[in-house]
């Protein structure tokens, strides 16, 4: 097994992860699927990470761009890697993606999609 990865089987706790990270990455290819909601992103948002999504399907729709995280292309490797480095190298911009990420992720609070279900009923 390689030295730089390590596969857990499913978990029933996933803080414990995101209480490790730093930013979250859901890099998949649009090509091949398209992320219909994202529950990854609003987890790791709602943790206070900074996240880089798809640029299509639901999971895009929760990010805004510069603001709570970026929506780039999986074959922009490039981009992602430039992105990771700004990111975690200037602190007040991890900071200002962090505290909006959580503030985002509040939108989809249990109390909060019960109203907007109601409303719509």
């Amino acid at each position: 097994m390689d030295k730089n990865i390590v596969i857990y089987p499913r978990q029933s706790n996933v803080d414990v992860f995101y209480n490790e990270a730093s930013l979250v990455l859901n890099l998949s290819d649009k090509m091949q699927f398209i992320e219909t909601f994202g529950m990854t992103a609003l987890e790791a948002m709602s943790c206070g990470l900074p996240v880089i999504v798809p640029t299509e399907g639901g999971i895009a729709e929760m990010v805004k761009e510069d603001v709570n995280g970026y929506k780039i292309d999986v074959s922009e490797l490039d981009r992602i890697k430039r992105t990771i480095e700004a990111v975690l190298s200037e602190p007040d911009l991890y900071h200002r993606l962090a505290i909006h990420a959580m503030v985002e992720s509040q939108n989809y609070s249990y109390d909060n999609m019960i109203d907007k279900i109601s409303s719509l009923l």
